[in-house]
């Protein structure tokens, strides 16, 4: 059972936390992308599998339940340096003052623990600390470092994987194997069922292409598909369509060299 799985089970049991904060060990120029996709992935899944929500969640700004504070889509690194301001931390807390519209749990994203100072996090005691009715907060810290001690000793600490478990998936050139043999819909039933993974198999596509000697030309596909799968990233494509491009990529471009 991964990460996404064990929440929504907490979700159901109603023992899902008021405050968390996510990590990664993935490089920096990817952490913030794979944060936000994880997170994205799991409210929609909330909201389809433990609500009942018919409609699906395309964009985390579009559900009126989901409150968003800090960067989404491609960073503007002068505006990440700099502090959240008191204004924006009032408005996270206002939020909360209001029942749901839509749904019976609220959820607020803040996208970049790091922009935290103290007079913000001072701000936000209170609502860490004393959930306006039912509402979960994910603090996404994308750089990896020491958050304010205010604001980490009041949160229930989660890190993305960034490998699969070995018991449950395969090494490259097995991997290979299935993909030659499945559908697209096989595949992703087998394979594309978490964010994490994805990642995992994308970084072993580019450890085994820097083995091959090849011409030029294999080598500027690779980067046109990674050029595209970030760009995913950044605008929250749905876990699927990342997959169904790593399968299209994988099957034009590398087993025809094997």
């Amino acid at each position: 059972m991964n990460l996404e799985q064990i929440l929504l089970e907490k979700a159901k049991n109603q023992e899902l936390g008021h405050f968390y904060i996510l990590e990664t060990s993935a490089p920096e120029s990817l952490a913030h992308g794979k944060l936000l996709s994880f997170v994205h992935d799991f409210i929609r899944e909330y909201y389809q599998k433990v609500e009942g929500h018919k409609q699906s969640l395309n964009h985390l700004m579009d559900h009126p339940d989901v409150f968003v504070l800090g960067n989404l889509g491609q960073v503007d690194e002068e505006k990440n340096d700099k502090f959240f301001k008191v204004e924006e931390a009032e408005g996270l807390a206002r939020f909360f003052e209001f029942k749901p519209v839509q749904g019976k749990r609220k959820f607020a994203v803040i996208t970049d623990g790091h922009r935290i100072n103290p007079t913000v996090a001072n701000k936000w005691l209170k609502l860490l600390e004393e959930p306006y009715g039912t509402s979960t907060i994910f603090l996404l810290n994308p750089r990896g470092g020491q958050l304010l001690p205010t604001i980490h000793s009041r949160a229930i600490h989660l890190r993305l994987p960034t490998k699969p478990d070995p018991l449950e998936f395969s090494n490259w050139n097995e991997m290979l194997i299935d993909l030659k043999q499945m559908t697209l819909s096989q595949f992703l039933e087998n394979y594309g069922r978490s964010e994490p993974n994805l990642s995992y198999w994308v970084n072993e596509l580019i450890s085994w292409e820097s083995e091959q000697i090849d011409s030029p030309v294999p080598k500027q596909k690779l980067e046109s598909f990674l050029k595209d799968f970030q760009e995913m990233e950044t605008f929250h494509q749905p876990t699927a369509t990342k997959w169904t491009l790593f399968y299209s990529h994988v099957r034009d471009h590398v087993l025809p060299r094997l």
